[in-house]
Parts: C-alpha cells; structure tokens; sequence
C-alpha cells in the first residue's frame, strides 16, 4: 500500500491490520474514535484509490505467478448490492435495475494442484449507466461496454515469463471473440464456458461452418470420469459421473465486428464434459468450454475438467468477502470512499481464503507459513498442542476448533464460516495475550 505520504500510508496499513483482525466487525468495534477518525481521513483522500490501495498486492502476486509453471487465473464478476444504503452517492442499477450497487470483477490467480490461492492479480469496479428511455438495442450495446472488463482484467496481468503457463478461466460471460484475442496476445491460454452457439469452422480449410454448442452436442465421448460438485444453495455435495470429449475449432470474429475480415481466426478446442445417467430428480452437469490448449488425449481433457473445476474458487472468495468480511454492510458516502474500503477487506479476504486452501495445499509446512509467531503461540495454548512441532494443519484447524470446530472424524475439514469466527476470536485472545505479555519459551512445552 502506497499513498505517497508516509503518514498517511502508515496509518492505511495499521488500519488494515486491525480490519484483518475483525473482518465481520463495524468499524467503531474495531476502532478507538481517534483511530477511527484517522481511518475515515484515509479513505476520503483522492490518493486513497484502488490501484494505490491494492498496487503492491498485485505486483506481489504476480511475482509469486512467475515461480510456478502453471498457474490459473480466475475472472469474475460480482455484484455488491447497497440498495439499502439510500445516502450512498454515486452507486448504479444492479439485477433487475431496482437494486443498487457496484460491480467488482476480480482475477484471481490459483494454483490448481493442489489448489491454492496466490492473490489478487488485479481488481476492478465499474458502475452501471441508467438506461435511457427509449433506449434502441443498437444503443445500449454502445452504452454498454462491461464486456471490457474481461479484457482489462486479462490485459493488466501481463505475460508470463519463459517457461511459465498462466490459464485465463471463466464462466459464460467471458465466452467473447475478443477476451480470447486479448488472452493470446498476452500469451496467456483462455478456458472459458460456452454460452453462444456462435458459428465456427470444424476442418482446418475452414470450408464447413457449424454452430458451436450443436458441434459439440455431436461428439462421441473419449472416456469417463467423475466431477466433484460443491454443496451450493442448499444443493447437497455430490459426484457426478461424467463423460468426456474434445475436438478442433476455428473461431472467426463475429459479425459487426469492425474490419471482420483482417481479424485473426482462433484456432481452438472445444470440450464437453456431460453427465449421461443423472440421478432421477436431479439436473444432470453440463460443461460445453472453448478453450486455446490442444485437448487431444483423455489426460488433457481431465486436466481441463480440474482446471474448470478450480473456477468455484473464486465464488467462494466473493462469500468470504460478503459474508466473512460483510463489505456490503458498510457505510460511506461516495462511491469513491465505499472503494478504498472494501479494497482493503478484499485484501482481507485474500487472507481468510488462503489460510483455508493452505490447510489442503500445504498441510505438513511450519504454521510460520501462514501465521504470526504470536498468533502460533496462542493456538498451541489453547488447544494445548505439546508436540515440538505444528504445521499449518495444526494452526487452522486450531483456528477452526475457535470458531466451533468439533474435528471429529467424519467431521471433514472446517469451513470458510468455522474459520471466519475462529479467526475472529484468535484476534480477541491474541489483543488479551499482547496485554498480558508473552511469555519466554516454548509454550508448547509450558
């Protein structure tokens, strides 16, 4: 974090520190009224902005994205709804038009085996237009341009270096002619899912057109596998038996396009991944992906089911910043302010959803990969761990016995929910641990 003033970028930092440590809490039960009053002062100077914020993070992570020979970014696009918040100045239309809010589209770079997350490789917020009365079709599509914000998030991450291979992944609503241009350019690949039935070439002379979705419906499976589905809305978690295919595409730039005919045909792939026999009662999975990596044998197509799979991640990162770090529950004034906030807890959020993965990716490491020196030496009190040694297994799942964690044996591994109050508690017991003092020695051993 950077505001170019060291005052004030000391005080942005310590204020972030105590967010960290009571995600889900109003800012007057985290702040005294000075430190209060100095975290408001903050968030109103017009050097308080996303990039200045979030910058270093970024950087930070994109670093780390060159250590790793693959790496996957994840694009989406997520509603922050302050409809209830009637004083907020500069918020636009968001669903159906009635509410009112921001979008905040993330890239979020993870790594896919095992699956853990890096950061934030960039952020953007964008505000939606009050459609005009009367408004032609032809109209709104120039109004409306958020399909950029696949662009931009793709563009602002930049090309990996030699012998790194970064995956842009996302839903629907980047399956868009030019985000696949934009990631080539960078020399990134895409994997994004189907939503146009747009038309392609199947041969490579490029002499018979087919539509895209119907082309893929023809393909005989290669093979067969199992996709883990996610408890979602009540859904319960289940596997799903899946068949899966591939085959070559040329995508041509659509119609409307300006100088179609000097834009670049994409040479792509298509994959299908379908549930044949779905339970009685229950919607069977459909993957229709458009993707630029040669998916020929069945491991590249269960490597490019895996990679799509990671794409819950980034939805599950948006509920810790919902529900973990209740960013849509704060109040300021300007849009410009409600910004530099939740820019901060985002960050916040960052680290919530990394101490979870970790506990998958890394779980024999030393905690010192995911905690304080502190933080490790009241969790081992509380949970009275005595061993020499404690691992990042140890220290979330400590964490997670915190916030109501049983870890019984069919109990699994504690959710993001379990961790958020954890956490919260780890931040009171730690506050009551420095006023006390800290103790010498191993306090594993005390």
């Amino acid at each position: 974090m950077d505001l170019r003033d060291r005052r004030l970028t000391k005080r942005l930092i310590q204020s972030a520190a105590k967010i960290a440590a009571h995600p889900e809490k109003p800012f007057n039960q985290v702040f005294d009224w000075n430190e209060l009053r100095g975290f408001y002062n903050v968030c109103h100077k017009e050097a308080a902005t996303l990039a200045a914020i979030q910058g270093p993070h970024w950087q930070q992570t994109r670093q780390e994205m060159g250590q790793h020979p693959l790496v996957l970014i994840l694009h989406d696009t997520s509603e922050m709804d302050f409809t209830e918040h009637t004083a907020l100045q500069g918020a636009g239309p968001i669903g159906d038009g009635n509410g009112r809010g921001f979008l905040q589209h993330n890239s979020l770079a993870v790594l896919p085996e095992p699956r853990q997350v890096l950061g934030l490789a960039y952020q953007q917020w964008y505000v939606r237009k009050e459609a005009p009365k009367d408004e032609h079709t032809s109209q709104r599509k120039r109004r409306e341009r958020e399909s950029e914000l696949w662009l931009r998030g793709i563009e602002a991450t930049g090309r990996p270096p030699e012998g790194c291979r970064w995956v842009d992944v996302g839903d629907r609503g980047a399956d868009i002619y030019e985000a696949m241009v934009a990631s080539l350019a960078q020399g990134h690949d895409f994997l994004f899912r189907v939503t146009q039935n747009r038309q392609v070439w199947t041969t490579a002379e490029c002499g018979e057109l087919g539509n895209l979705r119907d082309f893929a419906c023809t393909l005989a499976g290669q093979g067969r596998d199992v996709v883990e589905i996610p408890a979602r809305g009540g859904r319960a978690a289940r596997e799903a038996e899946v068949a899966l295919a591939a085959a070559p595409v040329w995508i041509p730039a659509p119609s409307g396009t300006l100088q179609r005919a000097t834009q670049p045909v994409i040479a792509a792939w298509v994959v299908r991944i379908w549930e044949p026999n779905p339970p009685k009662g229950v919607e069977g999975l459909e993957w229709i992906l458009i993707t630029s990596a040669p998916t020929q044998t069945i491991e590249e197509l269960r490597q490019r089911r895996d990679w799509y799979a990671c794409r819950w991640m980034v939805e599950v990162f948006h509920d810790i910043e919902k529900n973990g770090c209740s960013e849509e529950d704060r109040r300021f004034e300007t849009a410009e302010r409600m910004e530099a906030c939740l820019a901060i807890l985002s960050l916040v959020a960052v680290r919530i959803f990394q101490m979870r993965t970790a506990l998958n990716s890394q779980p024999d490491e030393p905690a010192e990969q995911v905690a304080t020196r502190e933080e490790i030496q009241v969790v081992r009190r509380v949970t009275k761990h005595r061993k020499s040694s404690f691992t990042v297994k140890d220290f979330v799942r400590g964490v997670a016995h915190l916030g109501g964690f049983l870890g019984r044996k069919h109990d699994g591994d504690p959710g993001v929910k379990t961790l958020w109050r954890g956490y919260q508690r780890l931040q009171d017991l730690l506050l009551g641990y420095q006023l006390r003092g800290s103790p010498d020695g191993n306090v594993g051993n005390r």
